[in-house]
């Protein structure tokens, strides 16, 4: 699309625990191949849009590992761009680290004659979505601010930590709360905001002499409870899922790989019309002993399967050997699960072995997670 600006915001990227300690959601493997910023970046190019910045707060080495070269993700190279965004004031004072400083320091775009809108994309939230309509709802409504939402049953369970908003007649937001416990339906903000470019060059200016540590959602809040303009609401009319802790992480990991490995399900968003870009890696094919035995897994190139793996995600260059047994567990790449070991329930950051400790299992709902180079 022309005259659109992304900013892939990873400033609201929530925490699960160790899974992130080390590393942003951003950057976290999904199904063994992609990250969770693989899935934003990729509804960005679907629709179109070439021009990207990424609003990084914090653990720059592992998303710039991940990303590698910018290129898989754009249209077109030679027009287009992929800019890495990074507030260096919050850098030293982590107070100020906020993504609206972010975009303060990296307005530069802002300026550019081709930047008259500027969509805002969350890492988080995971959905499908072609930006293209949205964008072209923002511009149909006339308003200089609009927040996309979903309509969602259970939003106390699964999206506690988001905004949910209330629309008027007019199709404006007429109050931004936190969702509570006990929420059932609501209309929940997903945090993808669409911004006239003059009008967000304008509240920058503004904000400044109102709190120099606000964020986005909090420019908005602002602006719906106390500004002279309205913000638009958009609806997104589709399946979310919001990653905040390690069950979630879990969850939807294993949602993807049942999509993948059972057909009759459909297999979005993993499908031929709506690709997903990630980085790719020289890597040899699996290795399949003769003794293996592999069942509703999804297995990474470089692996060597000896044992039985069943209901599980292997991620690059994992060896399971011969009377070893992982089932509905995620194991992260180079990690080696010996001879005897039964692991179930088990989410293992990469470069892990499991030897001596013949049974490690949890079970749903309660997660075992190995940290990143363990020996069990």
């Amino acid at each position: 699309m022309k005259n659109v600006v992304a900013l892939v915001n990873l400033h609201t990227s929530p925490s699960c625990g160790l899974l992130t300690e080390t590393r942003p959601l951003a950057s976290t493997t999904v199904l063994g191949r992609y990250a969770f910023i693989d899935f934003t970046l990729s509804n960005l190019t679907n629709s179109g849009i070439d021009d990207i910045g990424i609003l990084i707060k914090d653990h720059f080495r592992s998303i710039i590992k991940h990303m590698r070269s910018d290129n898989k993700y754009l249209k077109n190279s030679k027009t287009g761009y992929l800019n890495y965004m990074i507030n260096e004031r919050g850098i030293h004072n982590p107070f100020y680290n906020t993504d609206l400083n972010t975009i303060a320091q990296n307005d530069y775009f802002l300026y550019e004659p081709d930047c008259k809108y500027v969509i805002v994309c969350p890492v988080g939230i995971v959905y499908k979505a072609d930006y293209a309509p949205i964008i072209q709802e923002h511009i149909k409504s006339g308003k200089n601010f609009s927040i996309v939402y979903s309509k969602v049953s259970n939003a106390g369970k699964e999206y506690f930590g988001l905004n949910k908003i209330t629309v008027n007649a007019l199709g404006n937001v007429q109050k931004i709360e936190k969702v509570d416990p006990k929420d059932k339906e609501a209309l929940v903000g997903l945090k993808t905001y669409i911004f006239n470019s003059h009008a967000l060059r304008e509240a920058l200016k503004r904000v400044s002499s109102l709190s120099n540590v606000f964020t986005i959602d909090e420019l908005i809040l602002y602006i719906q409870k106390f500004g002279d303009v309205d913000v638009h609401a958009i609806e997104y009319k589709g399946n979310v899922s919001y990653v905040d802790s390690l069950e979630k992480y879990f969850n939807i990991s294993m949602k993807y790989k049942d999509l993948l490995t059972n057909t009759s399900l459909g297999n979005e968003p993993f499908n031929q019309a709506w690709k997903i870009y990630t980085t790719t890696h020289d890597t040899r094919p699996v290795y399949y002993g003769e003794k293996s035995d592999v069942k509703d897994s999804v297995v990474a190139n470089g692996c060597s399967i000896y044992g039985t793996v069943k209901n599980s995600i292997l991620a690059r260059n994992v060896t399971v050997e011969e009377g070893a047994v992982v089932e509905n567990s995620i194991i992260f790449s180079d990690s080696v699960i010996k001879k005897g070991v039964h692991l179930d329930h088990v989410v293992a950051d990469k470069l892990t072995t499991f030897g001596t400790k013949e049974e490690v299992k949890g079970e749903n709902g309660e997660i075992i997670y190995i940290p990143q180079g363990e020996s069990i």
